[in-house]
């Protein structure tokens, strides 16, 4: 056995690991008084206001218990290398690890910091179990680092809710009459199993793939982003789906001047409303929600705002899960269908040939008014990429290297990652962009690809002939219920009422209605201001009352908007 259990002086347990050919022992408590030595320990430790206390090394857990008695309302997280360390503190001091997190490698990490609520996040102290660190020091630093990535990503796609949150809940409420006129996307999951899926990028290695794709074109699923739509359309190539899921204005020039014929558009419920309402062709719906577990093993679903509160009267259009492009929900989209391969055509992730996009894009053609005899579009590329955080990364096939750069490389990590968790096989075919490991390497040239039994078109044909958009009626009536509710917070707060008054009034309505969870996402920046902040109540209280108003004037015109350009749709549904 690694390690032994034995007593001490005054009558604890010890445990003291045992080093495999050698006669020096690692002994993890005192031999004489373990709970003092820890409890001296804890003593000189200083956590600060941090949310989190992160323990690297659990031993017999006596640290744990002083860190839980001088920070009783602090959550403590419990790393630990060797899962016998753990057991063996549960068989001599179970009390130590109850209502503790324990992590025992990165997935315990990630799982965990996918599940706590970030808004009210102030930091992670860190207490080092000398004896324990040192058996495996390079594993508690990588853990740790891994931690501070986690950290970032969480805070990242917080500050991201910040600036976008209240666009989306705008945008939501302005395509929110497509979930009555068009399918959602889950009509299609599962109808295409075991039919290769070909996922197009805009990457700049497209442009000597698009013969080969045209080529594949009834031999496979294809689904573009939105960028690469344009270049796909003037070569002639249909793509069977073009995805799009971003919220700002300057994505609907990826559809402008383009005839879809039989592409279908699949929208987010936050995408552009402009694009919804210009294109002409079939189009479905669905929404991003992100599927984690939280500490007890539970899966949790994390949908966009808004949209959690719309299908308790509709249901969902819907799920597909992002990692930060177009691309990586189009990739879940295809693992919803069923499709096996799944390829990658055009998913560079590299400035492959010194280029942002292949040549084609909406981009080329903001550009092309810029050029001059002294700028062409070679050094329009040029001065783009050296804006950027540049580095070198494995080509495609082992072929030398290729410019990426950091964001780049997070969507390779997450594609490599996936490819990892997929009962598919993964084909990149980017012919010159970058490596992504846990991928097969085939020229777009090469790829041998079966006829389908029945044209993909066929089978889209069919699902929007035998399938009926959702009856949202009901919804339309909580909505313009809604509406009249945050009518009367704005008549409460124009009113002459003493301020404590206003406030019980409008407490009565949010603690009476499920107006609440509307307003919340736009009242996050505030809610992370006052946890953050030493204020009195009075304060807190204030600004709370005058966020709900300034919030309640937001959501009330985007509903008024949704009730006036879609009045009579609204008539004939109420």
């Amino acid at each position: 056995m690694d390690y032994i259990v034995s007593d001490t002086k005054n009558g604890s347990k010890t445990l003291i690991k045992k080093i495999d050919g050698s006669d020096r022992d690692i002994k993890l408590h005192s031999a004489y008084d373990p709970v003092k030595e820890s409890e001296r320990s804890v003593d000189v430790f200083n956590a600060g206001k941090c949310s989190i206390i992160a323990v690297s090394g659990i031993a017999l857990g006596y640290h744990i218990n002083a860190l839980k008695k001088k920070y009783p309302g602090t959550m403590i997280l419990a790393i630990e290398y060797d899962p016998a360390v753990t057991k063996l503190c549960k068989e001599y001091n179970y009390s130590a690890l109850e209502k503790i997190i324990t992590i025992q490698n990165d997935n315990d990490l990630a799982d965990f910091f996918q599940s706590i609520d970030l808004s009210s996040f102030r930091g992670v102290a860190h207490y080092i179990h000398r004896p324990s660190y040192q058996i495996n020091p390079d594993f508690y630093e990588t853990i740790l680092a891994n931690m501070k990535l986690n950290i970032s990503s969480r805070v990242s796609d917080l500050l991201t809710r910040f600036e976008f949150e209240e666009k989306w809940i705008k945008n939501i409420f302005a395509n929110l009459k497509w979930l009555g006129m068009a399918p959602g996307v889950s009509s299609f999951f599962n109808k295409f199993k075991n039919y290769p899926g070909i996922i197009v990028s805009a990457g700049p290695s497209l442009r000597k793939d698009l013969e080969n794709l045209r080529k594949l074109q009834e031999s496979a699923v294809i689904i573009c982003v939105d960028t690469a739509y344009k270049v796909l359309n003037k070569a002639g190539i249909e793509p069977h789906f073009v995805m799009t899921l971003d919220a700002q204005k300057y994505s609907f020039k990826h559809f402008t001047g383009v005839n879809p014929r039989n592409t279908v558009l699949v929208s987010d419920m936050v995408s552009c409303p402009a694009i919804l309402d210009y294109y002409s062709g079939k189009k479905i719906i669905s929404t991003t929600s992100k599927y984690y577990q939280d500490s007890t093993g539970k899966t949790l679903r994390e949908t966009t705002p808004v949209m959690d509160w719309i299908e308790k009267f509709i249901k969902s259009p819907g799920d597909v899960q992002s990692g930060g492009s177009v691309a990586t929900s189009a990739f879940d989209l295809l693992l919803n269908m069923g499709c096996n391969p799944i390829i990658l055509l055009g998913q560079d992730l590299a400035y492959s040939g010194r280029e942002i996009h292949c040549s084609g894009t909406y981009h080329n053609d903001d550009w092309f008014p810029q050029i001059n005899r002294l700028k062409n579009l070679d050094s329009i590329n040029q001065n783009v990429i050296r804006k950027r955080k540049i580095k070198y990364v494995p080509r495609f096939k082992d072929e030398g290297k290729v410019i990426s750069d950091f964001v780049f490389d997070l969507y390779k990590s997450w594609f490599e990652d996936s490819a990892t968790r997929v009962n598919v096989k993964v084909i990149n075919s980017n012919s010159g962009g970058a490596r992504i490991a846990n991928t097969e390497e085939i020229c777009a040239c090469e790829l041998n690809l079966k006829q389908t039994k029945e044209s993909p078109l066929n089978i889209i044909e069919r699902i929007f002939s035998e399938t009926k958009p959702e009856d949202i009626h009901i919804l339309i009536q909580k909505i313009e219920f809604i509406y009249t509710q945050l009518d009367y917070i704005l008549s409460i707060s124009e009113s002459d009422k003493p301020a404590c008054e206003k406030y019980s009034l409008v407490d009565e309505i949010l603690d009476t209605s499920d107006i609440n969870s509307l307003l919340k996402p736009l009242m996050r920046k505030a809610e992370f201001y006052t946890s953050r902040h030493l204020l009195d109540n009075e304060k807190i209280q204030g600004m709370i009352y005058n966020e709900v108003c300034i919030s309640s004037s937001k959501l009330k015109a985007f509903i008024n908007r949704f009730l006036k350009l879609n009045k009579e749709f609204v008539r004939e549904l109420v």
